[in-house]
């Protein structure tokens, strides 16, 4: 009981002091780029607050996350606020449970085909005449790659043949942080979407 308290207070700290945290680091972003006065010492102490302000909220939001994960009352309750989810009667349960799996489906599906996405390498590329391969200039080269780690990347050769792209995919153009958004998005909004169809 004390800590299912203990993790509503949190809850409430973390949803309550998120337009402080946008606040803070909105100064803190100017204070960095030199919007802000340096010379002031009260900004200067405003920047130190934010960054503390903002540390807090990280490890906060650590924190929940980690609770979200391994206790299955907290996940329940908030899953659900966040969804929108009800269960009041059997009716109710069922209707979840089937929208609960159109879900899981539909995010799969769209997991396999970033998955693709994210694996198919595109290049469309123009040789100079010098370089041409049996007399054609105009080059298309697919590739497949796959790192489970990410790699920085290296500077080319000196000895690698000067070309012009004319067309070139190497994986996703967002980042992997708008991907995980996205797909946050999309699984509340395929469940609030099929739970509504499911109960016409």
């Amino acid at each position: 009981m004390k800590m299912k308290r203990f993790d509503s207070t949190l809850l409430r700290v973390f949803l309550y002091g998120l337009p402080a945290v946008v606040v803070f680091a909105a100064f803190a972003y100017s204070y960095s780029s030199g919007v802000v006065n340096h010379a002031n010492v009260y900004l200067r102490l405003l920047n130190s607050l934010a960054g503390l302000v903002i540390a807090m909220w990280m490890t906060l939001s650590l924190y929940l996350s980690v609770r979200l994960m391994v206790s299955a009352p907290f996940r329940d309750h908030v899953i659900a606020r966040l969804t929108f989810m009800r269960e009041r009667d059997e009716r109710e349960v069922i209707l979840t449970g089937k929208a609960t799996r159109t879900a899981f489906m539909t995010t799969l599906a769209i997991l396999i085909f970033l998955f693709c996405l994210s694996c198919f390498h595109v290049s469309i590329y123009r040789l100079p005449p010098e370089s041409a391969v049996d007399g054609k200039t105009r080059m298309v080269s697919l590739d497949l790659g796959f790192n489970l780690l990410e790699h920085s990347k290296q500077g080319k050769p000196k000895d690698t043949i000067e070309k012009k792209d004319i067309f070139s995919y190497a994986g996703l153009p967002v980042s992997s942080t708008t991907v995980i958004l996205l797909l946050i998005v999309w699984q509340i909004i395929s469940y609030n979407y099929s739970i509504r169809r499911l109960a016409k």
